[in-house]
């Protein structure tokens, strides 16, 4: 079984007015390319009622053992099209969320093998702690550069409006 550990607890951006939803999907798909993540689309609902949920889940193998996973979630609710500068966006309730893991033996190479297992955990622990830290800050670090330019982008569309 992968161990996990989590690097940043999710975060949470609420922005409350107009979205250009492809332009949003666009900051957040280009970045985790522009990073070399693999994306996955876990979950993509619109409804009528005015709700709607998407959720990313990015992963990017560091190596065979280690992979970082970055976890994007946009909900929205009270949700209605409306017409801005000849262009269809939402308006309603957005709340953008996102959380950071590292992924240890996502292969499930040593699944099945508990004395090898106990003993990899323990050469981690005394020879790749300092790894493990600076791996861990550098995918928290990305993760709050999204969250920077995800702020960014709805704080302009909050000064445009």
């Amino acid at each position: 079984m992968t161990e996990v550990d989590r690097v940043l607890k999710p975060i949470k951006i609420s922005y409350e007015g107009n979205l250009d939803f492809n332009e949003i999907y666009k900051l957040i798909k280009n970045f985790l390319v522009d990073k070399k993540y693999d994306i996955d689309e876990k979950e993509h609902n619109y409804s009528d009622s005015g709700a709607m949920s998407i959720k990313w889940e990015a992963t990017q193998n560091i190596n065979d053992y280690l992979q970082f996973v970055l976890k994007v979630s946009v909900k929205g609710s009270s949700i209605k099209k409306v017409k801005l500068n000849k262009k269809d966006v939402l308006s309603g309730k957005f709340d953008i969320s996102m959380e950071a893991e590292i992924n240890k033996d996502y292969q499930d190479y040593y699944e099945g093998k508990p004395m090898i297992k106990f003993f990899r955990e323990f050469f981690d622990y005394l020879t790749k702690q300092s790894e493990f830290n600076a791996l861990g800050k550098r995918l928290k670090e990305e993760a709050y550069s999204l969250y920077d330019e995800i702020k960014s982008y709805l704080g302009i569309l909050k000064f445009n409006s």
